[in-house]
């Protein structure tokens, strides 16, 4: 044992190493420069941008919930598989390919495949397995602009769709043009077109900034709020449509403010500098989405508990009638 635990501690360095070497130390893709960055260098460059913020807070996620199952991890039989091994060549492989390509997003599904292949090499499947939400989360942490560029627009004009929808259903006239929303002109009262409220849903405001960050929390929140994984699996497969109408509640309380207060007051001048009150409305869009998550989660377990409780129902019946 004391020589599988020596040996353990020396590949477990030599991970580390690697890792380190292979994230930090190694120019890896120019992406849209003339020379090469390492990956953690284009990691630190797009963590700055808000719609990826939350990549800095997943090491620390995944170290946590790894910490918080050390002892069921502990009493786990310490085994090896070969197939960590053959994961291990695959993502040296997939590393030095997004190398030749200069394409980092190669070099992320490497890094993620190789401590993957190590954890499988050096602890096996049991406490793979254990350790597999915590994988899936460190997901999270690689940016992919890809994405903002392929549905960020579609966002926009399904936002500004559904709003538009909503404002007319209430009794609140309004124009659809492209990705704008504006108030209908009032020739009763002599307004014109977009006195009221007038507002571009710029990219910020299609809700793809907070979707990923919404992910992270969703997934969070599935997997402490259910204990089943197909009840997981269905509560995070919510995350989409409630971010789609936290953020559409947050562009309803700025038109609305728009109509009270002022369109400077509640919105500001998008081209040169928003006002705090739009700054502000950010936070609507957390509280609602973990509200209708919150209340999503409800709903799954009543349903659940409901069709358990019919189904034992009828198991009784049937007993019952199989005797007499």
């Amino acid at each position: 044992m004391s020589r599988w635990r020596t040996s353990s501690w020396i590949a477990l360095t030599l991970l580390v190493i690697s890792v380190v070497l292979l994230l930090a130390i190694q120019p890896y893709a120019a992406g849209y420069g003339h020379f090469r960055r390492t990956i953690l260098s284009e990691l630190l460059m797009r963590w700055k941008d808000p719609t990826w913020q939350h990549g800095a807070l997943l090491p620390f996620i995944v170290g946590y919930l790894i910490w918080r199952r050390r002892s069921e991890i502990a009493q786990l039989p310490e085994s090896s598989s070969r197939w960590g091994v053959v994961l291990i060549n695959f993502a040296l492989l997939l590393y030095f390919a997004g190398f030749r390509a200069n394409n980092f997003y190669c070099g992320y599904l490497a890094i993620m495949t190789l401590l993957a292949g190590a954890s499988l090499w050096l602890e096996g499947f049991q406490r793979c397995r254990v350790r597999l939400f915590a994988w899936l989360m460190l997901g999270f942490l690689w940016p992919l602009p890809f994405l903002e560029e392929s549905i960020g627009y579609q966002m926009r004009l399904t936002m500004v769709k559904t709003t538009g929808f909503v404002l007319n259903a209430v009794g609140v006239d309004s124009l659809v043009s492209g990705t704008a929303l504006q108030s209908m002109p009032n020739l009763e009262f002599g307004r014109k077109a977009g006195e009221l409220f007038s507002v571009g849903i710029a990219a910020p405001c299609s809700g793809m900034r907070s979707l990923f960050a919404l992910l992270v929390v969703g997934a969070m929140f599935s997997y402490f709020r259910q204990r089943v994984m197909w009840r997981r699996a269905v509560l995070f497969s919510t995350i989409i449509p409630i971010a789609i109408v936290a953020n559409m509640v947050r562009i309803l309380v700025l038109i609305f403010a728009a109509m009270i207060f002022g369109q400077h007051w509640a919105i500001g001048d998008v081209e040169k500098e928003v006002s705090a009150f739009h700054e502000l409305t950010g936070i609507v869009v957390f509280l609602v989405a973990l509200l209708l998550l919150q209340s999503a989660s409800w709903l799954l377990n009543r349903l659940c508990n409901g069709l358990g409780f019919k189904r034992s129902r009828t198991v009784t019946r049937q007993v019952v009638s199989t005797v007499s």
